[in-house]
């Protein structure tokens, strides 16, 4: 009941902070949660969230009385006009009026309340743009509500003690974490990048009898690798030489000569029988380097067979036995 009553009372607040081509064109009322859909040519700003969520629980705290009554349709369309029907057209001579007075008034056969202040408070969880020109809004009342704002207020305070400060200083510490954090990662950034030119600067000045090489890698992704492996073909092709990179959910390589299949398919083969996700295969005979420089065209190399097997749980030591077995070396 709460939640229905809740409808009304959101729709209302949205007319009021957005203006009135505001339109219902949709709603769900459930025990746990609601949601309300409505015309709107743009996603809703945080600003307008706690517009709309302090406009609503102003009307509840206002406890406005909620009037249901029978009335005839036309009569009800000459006094209230077509917005009553949020919910869509009603058939038949009489309608079931929902009047919240001075707030908003339907044509509505839910189960309401009495006054806006049995609702007792309305949350808005999140909005989210559905489609063009609609918007929903997810929000919970009463009870409901209660439980959300508790929860959050339990984050506030896990917070607060985690990092052995007040509230006051939330915002400010959460900033100079984030800071820090994207400092630190420039900085792993940076040492991944130089860690990969000295392997491959290795694996260029071995002997010409070792031609491929392969390591462990810790990285989650194998991002800076697509990124940067590219960079080093021409070189790596000159030579003849290889390098592939074994971590927990992919391998990928590159390899300065275009006869791999065997290798390739074998990792494949293998890679597939230890994931429990599916495994894909991208596998190519040309890369292209852009370093980003004004007047530099990209450097492409052909000729070669750079690949990226993902998936997961991958061995390292079942993968190695498959490198020995193919004569890759491990590096040191």
């Amino acid at each position: 009941m709460a939640h229905h009553t809740g409808t009304h009372i959101i729709f209302a607040s949205c007319r009021a902070i957005l203006g009135p081509h505001i339109w219902q064109n949709g709603a769900k009322k459930t025990t746990e949660m609601a949601h309300l859909d409505i015309t709107h040519y743009q996603s809703l700003s945080k600003e307008e969230e706690m517009a709309i969520e302090n406009q609503a629980n102003r009307i509840i705290v206002d406890c406005n009385p909620i009037q249901k009554s029978l009335m005839d349709k036309a009569e009800a369309e000459r006094q209230f006009g077509f917005r009553l029907y949020q919910g869509g057209v009603v058939p038949g001579n009489e309608l079931r009026v929902v009047n919240i007075e001075g707030v908003d008034t339907e044509a509505c056969c839910g189960t309401h309340c009495d006054s806006t202040g049995e609702v007792g408070w309305i949350k808005l969880v999140k909005t989210q743009r559905i489609s063009d020109g609609i918007v929903r809004l997810y929000y919970v009342a009463h009870e409901k509500a209660i439980t959300k704002m508790n929860d959050e207020q339990g984050i506030l305070n896990d917070l607060c003690e985690m990092w052995s400060i007040d509230k006051g200083s939330l915002v400010q510490t959460g900033q100079r974490f984030f800071g820090e954090y994207k400092k630190n990662n420039a900085l792993i950034d940076k040492q991944d990048k130089q860690i990969l030119s000295l392997q491959i600067k290795y694996v260029l000045n071995t002997p010409k009898e070792q031609e491929f090489f392969f390591t462990h890698t810790d990285a989650d992704a194998p991002t800076m690798y697509f990124s940067f492996l590219p960079m080093y073909a021409h070189s790596l092709k000159e030579s003849g030489k290889g390098v592939i990179f074994i971590g927990g959910n992919y391998v990928i390589g590159l390899l300065g000569t275009k006869d791999n299949k065997a290798l390739v398919t074998k990792i494949e083969e293998a890679c597939k029988g230890m994931s429990k996700k599916p495994v894909k295969m991208i596998l190519k005979d040309k890369v292209a380097f852009d370093a980003k420089i004004k007047g530099k065209k990209k450097v492409e190399t052909k000729e070669i067979s750079m690949f990226n097997v993902t998936g997961s749980d991958f061995k390292f030591e079942t993968l190695a036995e498959i490198m020995k077995e193919f004569k890759v070396a491990e590096l040191d």
